[in-house]
């Protein structure tokens, strides 16, 4: 008798998980996923009689029950919780920090964390490109592996007490465990998928940067065109005519040319010729 396939199990388990959650499953998806083809896939499906199986809804309203709707408490049908209230919070992610209630080390985090347009975007360059990094280098592992070898993505172990009284055990008889698994080509699809995030974000910020740097030179050269107006303004410097000589060098060349014009006139307003 053929050895059953683990791939068999992980499928059914997938996908009795997502129909416990209300979600339309694709079979085509989930024999992608698994690594399987797609005839396989729905040969396990008829043979293990996956529609079958009785699926333990979570208490309360489905997904998409009305029931509810414009009731006192349903959802939308009042303001929420008052502001500052806290009691949803998980991490530190949403809530409206103040600086007062920082830790020591948050503090010191916060100082060192650059707030110049520049410097804030060489640093988050920097963060984005070491985050480039190791995806590149998860991707060239998974590269490696055969392609019939799967990874766990999640496992839900449900167990149930054994024994009663003193020699009661928590969890000690399992009841039911799914798991989820992925290919190593699955694996690659994502990693690629948040590598091309990473990789358009530093393009921005690449642009950004040559921006300020394009600004910046502007200026330079828009202030030292500023000092040499006001240079020509104050006389500080002489200003070239476009002859290609100075102001003074064309009022002395004036001056020379009116004077040679008194020493060759009579007094009488005639010219004085040459003697022979």
């Amino acid at each position: 008798m053929p050895k059953r396939s683990n791939k068999r199990d992980s499928a059914k388990a997938e996908y009795i998980a997502r129909k416990s959650k209300g979600e339309d499953v694709s079979l085509k998806e989930l024999a992608e996923q698994q690594g399987v083809s797609y005839q396989t896939l729905r040969n396990w499906k008829k043979a293990d009689k996956w529609d079958d199986i009785k699926i333990r809804k979570k208490r309360g309203g489905q997904p998409g029950n009305t029931n509810s709707k414009g009731k006192k408490n349903a959802k939308g049908s009042h303001d929420g919780a008052p502001i500052g209230n806290k009691n949803a919070e998980k991490d530190g992610a949403y809530s409206t920090i103040f600086f007062d209630m920082l830790t020591d080390a948050e503090k010191e985090l916060a100082a060192r964390t650059p707030t110049g347009s520049r410097a804030a975007l060489e640093n988050e360059l920097q963060i984005l490109k070491v985050r480039e990094h190791r995806i590149l280098e998860k991707i060239a592992l998974y590269e490696k592996e055969p392609e019939d070898k799967l990874f766990l993505n999640s496992l839900v172990d449900m167990r149930v007490p054994r024994g009663r009284g003193s020699l009661k055990v928590d969890g000690a008889s399992q009841q039911m465990g799914m798991y989820s698994k992925d290919s190593a080509f699955a694996r690659i699809l994502k990693l690629e998928e948040a590598l091309y995030k990473v990789q358009g974000r530093i393009a921005t910020i690449v642009n950004s940067l040559k921006a300020i740097e394009d600004a910046e030179k502007r200026l330079v050269i828009e202030n030292k065109k500023l000092e040499i107006m006001e240079m020509r303004a104050t006389g500080a410097i002489e200003v070239p005519d476009p002859d290609g000589g100075t102001d003074s060098e064309t009022a002395a060349a004036d001056l020379t040319d009116e004077t040679q014009d008194d020493m060759t006139d009579g007094e009488d307003g005639s010219h004085i010729e040459d003697e022979e």
